[in-house]
């Protein structure tokens, strides 16, 4: 997996080798995986972690798992905790919403002051399936389709092209540590449905199809690509006359 995963990197142009990169590491298999497969490759990393205090003592020792893992590595390490319920409630959205705002308002904060040019998540091809999967069943244009990009302004996604499966293989193969949270078994959110329910029938059908979702978000984010650039074109010539 190193090796796909070096590729995916240098063929969407994520990250130089040079570059300074936090890694987003929340404890779970994905961003684990991801930040093994990250020290593996020898980038000048940092790991930053959000401590967003709904689980209770589950979510502390989340924390002093990531913690762990950059003590070990002698890696710089950032940690913060937050009031994430009591934020949702003062601005009327969700505890997901919330802790999305919260996280990455903090990453973009840490990045600055600390020098880093990118924020690595992690992502993985089927959370871009559910991704569009859940939009398409919301109802959306072709931008909703297109999955989720590998990168976008300081965020980077290096991970998108292992499946679930494949990460499990390689945490398994490599004895990493990670913690489960338990929510994401709760089928009480859209995309635990979409995880749990939707796409192993929708597997039952084609084996492939978190790859076959993908490859026809990338067609469909093409073709917004090209719709874009000609709507520009129409504009410029309207203007000019």
């Amino acid at each position: 997996m190193l090796g796909k995963f070096l590729k995916y990197i240098e063929d969407n142009r994520l990250a130089r080798k040079d570059d300074r990169i936090l890694i987003a590491v929340s404890g779970g298999i994905d961003s684990m995986v991801m930040a093994d497969l990250f020290i593996r490759s020898g980038y000048n990393i940092g790991i930053i972690h959000c401590n967003f205090t709904l689980r209770g003592n589950e979510s502390d020792m989340d924390e002093e798992l990531v913690r762990t893992l950059a003590t070990e590595n002698n890696l710089p390490f950032f940690t913060k905790k937050f009031n994430t319920a009591a934020y949702a409630e003062k601005n009327g959205i969700s505890i997901q919403m919330a802790a999305r705002k919260l996280r990455y308002e903090w990453f973009e904060e840490i990045r600055i002051n600390n020098g880093y040019d990118y924020v690595a998540v992690a992502h993985n091809l089927n959370d871009s399936a559910e991704t569009l999967l859940i939009n398409l069943t919301r109802g959306t244009g072709i931008a909703g389709l297109t999955g989720i990009k590998p990168s976008f302004k300081k965020i980077i996604r290096p991970l998108l092209f292992a499946t679930r499966n494949s990460i499990e293989e390689y945490c398994s193969l490599n004895n990493i540590s990670y913690r489960e949270d338990k929510s994401n078994s709760e089928t009480k959110y859209a995309r635990n449905k979409i995880r749990h329910r939707v796409l192993p029938v929708l597997k039952e059908i084609n084996p492939a199809a978190e790859f076959a979702i993908s490859e026809t978000a990338e067609r469909l984010s093409l073709t917004y690509e090209v719709v874009n650039e000609y709507i520009d074109e129409i504009r410029k010539k309207t203007a000019s006359v």
